[in-house]
């Protein structure tokens, strides 16, 4: 059995298992001040925030598929023989899609507090509105300035790959004296 430190996590909260140095960055501090926008925008311009809410939202969706994209750029170079160079050189891979994965949640959790606050309705009492306005720009303003720390991991990938490129392929075996595939019977 192997250690269980070691091991590869096989679900999405094994792989956010985020230690707080990589939290606490500056888009956590971004994501703050866009929480308390949100938040002032609620009190003092409760017209103003109705009208950010759609610019908040397809920002959202630009930071989401972009999170996508990454994702699919290091997937693209995740296959048997590059895994295997990985684990010889004693990296995990998965390190390097937690900050898009933490990115990707922060997006769905933007866009349901967006969705929320577009639903509440104009006679809401400032407190509740405050409260889902903080929510939704904290989420959606950390979302988007988390964009940046990630394109440093792809830069980070690009640097696992040369290092990976320095282990030796790994050749299949070659089959046993006498299980090599028959020749089939020619038809005439």
């Amino acid at each position: 059995m192997s250690d269980p430190s070691t091991r590869s996590p096989n679900s999405l909260a094994g792989a956010l298992d985020l230690r707080l140095s990589q939290v606490l960055r500056g888009d956590l501090l971004v994501g703050v001040l866009g929480g308390a926008g949100g938040v002032w925008l609620a009190i003092s311009s409760p017209d103003g925030l109705e009208a950010s809410v759609p610019i908040a939202a397809a920002l959202v969706g630009i930071v989401i598929g972009a999170v996508i994209a990454g994702v699919a750029i290091m997937a693209a170079f995740l296959d048997q023989s590059f895994l295997r160079k990985v684990r010889e050189i004693g990296k995990e891979p998965v390190r390097y899609l937690k900050g898009f994965l933490f990115t990707a949640v922060l997006g769905v959790v933007a866009a349901l507090a967006l969705l929320v606050l577009s639903a509440l309705p104009s006679t809401t009492t400032t407190w509740v509105l405050a409260i889902a306005a903080g929510i939704a720009g904290l989420a959606a303003t950390w979302a988007l300035a988390s964009v940046i720390p990630n394109l440093g991991t792809l830069v980070q990938f690009i640097g696992l790959q040369f290092d990976a490129s320095e282990v030796p392929e790994i050749r299949p075996s070659a089959p046993q004296a006498g299980h090599e595939d028959q020749p089939s019977a020619r038809r005439v």
